[in-house]
C-alpha cells in the first residue's frame, strides 16, 4: 500500500522476503528478463494511453504470475502492471494466477504490499492453480458487469509449453480490446513435440496448445523429419501464428527473438497478439526500440549485445527487399509519404515502421532515383527546404516519385 508497503523501486530481500524455491528462472533476473518487462512495461503504458477516451475501464490478466518479484529484488509483471493501472484515471482491475504454491505465497505478499493497490476497481484476483482453471471466472469479473467497454490486456508467461491454450487466447481476443502477450517457448515446445512422439507426454495438451488436432498432427511429423535448425524453427513458429489467426482471430502478430543464454539458438518469442492497427504499429515501435539488432529493417530480436556480429536475418524481410516493393509502388505512379509511414505499416504482416520506410524514401532521393515535391502546391521541395537541426526531413504531407 502506498506508504506502508515496499515501492516497485525499493523493494529488496531484506525488507519482502521471497524464498528461493518453485519455478528457478525467478532466483535471477536476466538480461532477457529485463528486455521482456521493457516490451511489457512501454507497451502496456502505451496502450492505457491510447485506450483512456475509449474504454470505460481496464482489466489486466498475468497467466503465469510467479511470486511477484525475483530473488534480488528486481519488480516482475505484476509489480509492473499494478503501478501502471495505478498511474492512469481509468477504473482498474487485474487478476494473477500461479500454480506453484510458494510462489503464489510470495505472490500474495508482493501484490498486498505494491504501490498503488488500493486505487484499483476491486481487490486483484490471486488464485492458485492452472490458468485454464481459472479463465472463465477471471472473464466474468465484477468490473466486466460495472462498466461497458472495459479493454482486456493478458501476459502470458509460462515456465515452459503446459498449460498455454489457443481456447484460452481465444476468449481473451474475444473481449474489447483484447490483446496478448505471450512469452512463447520454443525451446520447449521442441522438447514437448519430441515427448509427445516417443509417448512420454500428453498428446491432448499439444492439440490444446495448436487449437487442433490437426495442426498438432503436421507439428509432430514435421519435426520428425530431417529438416532441422531455422527451417523446423521457421515451421513451428509459423504454424503456431497460423493457428493463432485461425482460431484465436489475431489479425496483427509480432514474434520478438530472444536467443538462448547458453547457446547460439533461439529459446522464446515474445508474441504480440491482437486485432487492431493501431495495437500492431505502436508495437513495432517498442520493439524494434527494445531490439539489440534495432538497426535491421523488420528484425526484432535481443541477443548479447558483444554477439550481434554472429547474427543473421532468419525470419524478416530485408532493407533491400523493402526498397524494391517502395520503387515498385513508385512505378506506377507518385504516391504521398502518408501512404508508406501511415497505410503500410498497418499492413498485417509488415515488420518496419514509419521511420524506417523514411530511411528508404531519403536513400533513394540522395541517390538521384527520387524526388520529393511539396504536398501542397505539387512543386519540388529539394532538401535544403527540409533541413531540421542540420537534419533531413521527410514529413507524411510531401509527395514523392520516381525520377
Amino acid at each position: 500500500m502506498d506508504g506502508a508497503g515496499c515501492s516497485i523501486q525499493s523493494w529488496r530481500l531484506d525488507s519482502c522476503v521471497m524464498p528461493r524455491v518453485g519455478r528457478g528462472h525467478f532466483a535471477e533476473y536476466t538480461p532477457q528478463n529485463r528486455v521482456k518487462h521493457e516490451i511489457l512495461t512501454k507497451y502496456f503504458a502505451a496502450y492505457l494511453t491510447a485506450l483512456r477516451k475509449t474504454a470505460d475501464a481496464f482489466h489486466y490478466i498475468d497467466g503465469f504470475a510467479g511470486p511477484g518479484m525475483y530473488a534480488e529484488g528486481e519488480p516482475g509483471s505484476p509489480l509492473h502492471a499494478i503501478e501502471l493501472l495505478a498511474s492512469q484515471p481509468n477504473p482498474a482491475s487485474a487478476s494473477f494466477v500461479e500454480h506453484d504454491p510458494a510462489l503464489h505465497d510470495s505472490l500474495k505478499h508482493a501484490i498486498a504490499n505494491a504501490r498503488g493497490i488500493t486505487t484499483l476497481f476491486d481487490s486483484p484476483l490471486i488464485e492458485r492453480g492452472e490458468f485454464a482453471e481459472f479463465i472463465s471466472a477471471i472473464l466474468a469479473r465484477p468490473i466486466y458487469k460495472r462498466f461497458r467497454k472495459v479493454a482486456t490486456f493478458a501476459f502470458v508467461d509460462p515456465c515452459g509449453v503446459d498449460g498455454l491454450r489457443m481456447a484460452d487466447l481465444t476468449k481473451i481476443l474475444a473481449t474489447q480490446f483484447g490483446e496478448c502477450l505471450v512469452f512463447w517457448n520454443y525451446a520447449g515446445l521442441s522438447r514437448w513435440i519430441g515427448g509427445v512422439a516417443a509417448g512420454k507426454h500428453s498428446r491432448s495438451k499439444l492439440n490444446a496448445f495448436f487449437g487442433s488436432a490437426e495442426t498438432a498432427s503436421d507439428a509432430i511429423e514435421f519435426a520428425q523429419s530431417r529438416v532441422a535448425g531455422a527451417g523446423k524453427e521457421r515451421y513451428l513458429r509459423d504454424s503456431y501464428l497460423h493457428a493463432v489467426s485461425q482460431h484465436a482471430g489475431a489479425r496483427y502478430l509480432l514474434p520478438f527473438r530472444f536467443r538462448a543464454s547458453d547457446a547460439e539458438r533461439t529459446s522464446h518469442y515474445l508474441m504480440h497478439l491482437c486485432c487492431h492497427s493501431l495495437g500492431f504499429v505502436i508495437m513495432k515501435e517498442v520493439m524494434k526500440k527494445a531490439a539489440s539488432s534495432a538497426g535491421d529493417f523488420g528484425t526484432f530480436q535481443f541477443v548479447p549485445k558483444d554477439e550481434l556480429g554472429e547474427q543473421t536475418d532468419m525470419f524478416h524481410p530485408s532493407a533491400d527487399r523493402a526498397r524494391r516493393e517502395v520503387i515498385t509502388r513508385l512505378e506506377q505512379g507518385a504516391e504521398s509519404v502518408r501512404l508508406f509511414t501511415r497505410e503500410w505499416t498497418k499492413r498485417p504482416g509488415d515488420f518496419l515502421v514509419a521511420d524506417q520506410y523514411k530511411d528508404i524514401l531519403l536513400d533513394l532521393e540522395s541517390s538521384g532515383a527520387l524526388e520529393v515535391l511539396d504536398g501542397r502546391t505539387r512543386r519540388p521541395k529539394p532538401v535544403d527546404k527540409r533541413l531540421r537541426k542540420g537534419q533531413v526531413t521527410l514529413g507524411d504531407q510531401c509527395i514523392v516519385r520516381l525520377i
